[in-house]
């Protein structure tokens, strides 16, 4: 027993001896790399107080002013839609720390991880009504309720092949220290292989129910441009009205219920016309076979109460005319 205490001694002291040769820390390591999912390792002197995560959710990252009532659904303008998995993480740091230490250290590390801000502010700037749409209010009205005239916020974004990075990052100041809400969002490519429908199931899907519903067709956030990856769903429409010369369609565009009522109506109808449009222009189809609709969120496929009812019910349907 005396020798095997020994040994394991003995080689307790050789591991020490190896780290310090190669000058390996584990403090120093673990403070200069990012931790539990977060986008980048918070600043000297940060305390951690929560950490959420969700494997999938629809996040409105601010990105610009918000100066209307009713929170995030009364702003949807001066936001853009992230889906992907979300890691909220909060920090309270040491009371000896500045507001300008924290801003200025987060703003370096977003820098050297290769971040490009999408928008930044401060205090008023931010708008009257931000707070109650800001970030740390929602999760956290508690920290972040009474800090409108010196909080900082800033979204960014990481552009990578592996799926893009989102963050948005909040701080302000309260009686017993800094506080910061940094969320990172991060978002997996589409596979377009796996939602795209080609021309003969479109055509079956119409002959048995009369409409078939499409979620290979993307948008930019809150507007009507429709995405490059949106071609081969828009080619195999044309290939369908090749094959059926005869044939008439409503093209429909539905919304999720996020924002105003008028709001989507004219979304999902400025959508629909997209699509006819790009159908028109891009592959010959007479504009006479086409109707745009735009029903907004009047004919949900699932419920807008959880987030992957939502992204069911953002489409655009084809349905016999």
């Amino acid at each position: 027993m005396i020798t095997l205490r020994r040994r394991l001694a003995w080689l307790f002291v050789l591991c020490l001896a190896v780290m310090a040769a190669s000058g390996v820390h584990a403090q120093d390591s673990s403070a200069s790399a990012p931790t539990g999912g977060a986008a980048v390792a918070p600043p000297d002197g940060a305390r951690p107080i929560d950490r959420a995560a969700e494997d999938f959710t629809t996040y409105p990252l601010i990105t610009d002013r918000i100066a209307q009532r009713g929170g995030i659904n009364g702003n949807i303008s001066a936001t853009r839609t992230v889906e992907g998995s979300l890691i909220r993480h909060t920090y309270r740091f040491d009371p000896q720390v500045s507001l300008e230490t924290v801003v200025d250290a987060y703003d370096k590390r977003l820098g050297t991880g290769g971040f490009d801000v999408l928008y930044r502010c401060a205090g008023a700037e931010c708008g009257p009504t931000f707070l109650r749409a800001s970030p740390g209010y929602r999760a956290h009205a508690d920290l972040f309720g009474n800090a409108t005239a010196e909080q900082h916020y800033l979204s960014a974004r990481r552009i990578d092949q592996a799926g893009d990075t989102y963050v948005g990052l909040q701080i302000a100041p309260s009686p017993s220290g800094v506080v910061a809400q940094l969320d990172t969002l991060r978002v997996k490519p589409r596979e377009i292989s796996a939602i795209s429908v080609n021309a003969e199931q479109m055509a079956r899907d119409l002959d048995n129910e009369g409409r078939v519903a499409l979620y290979g067709i993307f948008f930019n956030t809150d507007s009507a441009e429709i995405k490059p990856e949106s071609k081969p769903t828009l080619d195999e429409i044309a290939q369908l009205l090749a094959n059926r010369p005869r044939m008439r369609l409503l093209v429909v565009g539905h919304t999720d219920s996020r924002g105003s009522f008028d709001y989507n109506i004219d979304l999902s109808s400025r959508r629909a016309a997209a699509v006819v449009d790009a159908l028109v222009s891009r592959h010959g189809i007479d504009r006479d076979r086409l109707k745009p609709w735009g029903v907004g969120y009047t004919v949900p496929r699932a419920s807008n109460d959880s987030d992957v009812g939502q992204a069911k019910n953002r489409r655009v349907e084809l349905v016999i005319w």
